[in-house]
């Protein structure tokens, strides 16, 4: 349903069909980089890293980037009047950072580019693995973290929801 989009037209105007092409090809140019505002959303964990097994990477992103959208949240389906179109490209931008309110909870930003990579100043911030990693992959992050001076940390269940608590340091035993 990701891009999905329904379109409407006034009966008198012209064959909207050349439009449309041009936002799907637009649509098609753009690479995206799906992402969420929070790592305290169980359904996160449970969709996206395999129940508490997997791992959520923390990064900063650039504040007034065009290519950084906060995704909105509507019906099924993002709605175009035809003759409101003007910029084929915005409209497939908009497309692409509108999703189907269902999804509300993921609070999700997406990089919108059409560039190989997206650049960031400062990459990784911080590693939260879920408590349920399995424990040698547990230890290898850990390490590169430390050796990469990033924040290695480990979720934990508690009343008022998920937090993640800072791992201590592993001892060099050389």
């Amino acid at each position: 349903m990701e891009g999905m989009f329904a379109y409407s037209s006034r009966a008198d105007a012209e064959d909207p069909k050349k439009l449309i092409d041009q936002i799907i090809r637009e649509k098609q140019r753009i690479k995206i980089c799906s992402l969420s505002r929070t790592f305290e959303c169980h359904l996160l964990w449970a969709h996206y890293a395999s129940g508490f097994d997997g791992v959520a990477i923390e990064v900063d992103l650039p504040d007034r980037s065009p290519h950084v959208k906060i995704v909105t949240y509507r019906g099924v389906f993002a709605g175009l009047s035809i003759e409101r179109i003007v910029n084929p490209a915005k409209t497939a931008r908009e497309i692409l950072t509108s999703k189907y309110r269902e999804w509300k909870y993921e609070r999700e930003v997406r990089i919108l580019h059409h560039d190989e990579w997206f650049p960031l100043t400062k990459p990784v911030q911080r590693v939260i693995a879920g408590h349920r990693m399995q424990p040698s992959l547990f230890k290898a992050l850990h390490i590169i973290c430390q050796q990469q001076g990033i924040r290695f940390c480990k979720t934990g269940i508690v009343d008022e929801g998920i937090d993640a608590d800072l791992v201590a340091a592993v001892e060099n035993s050389q």
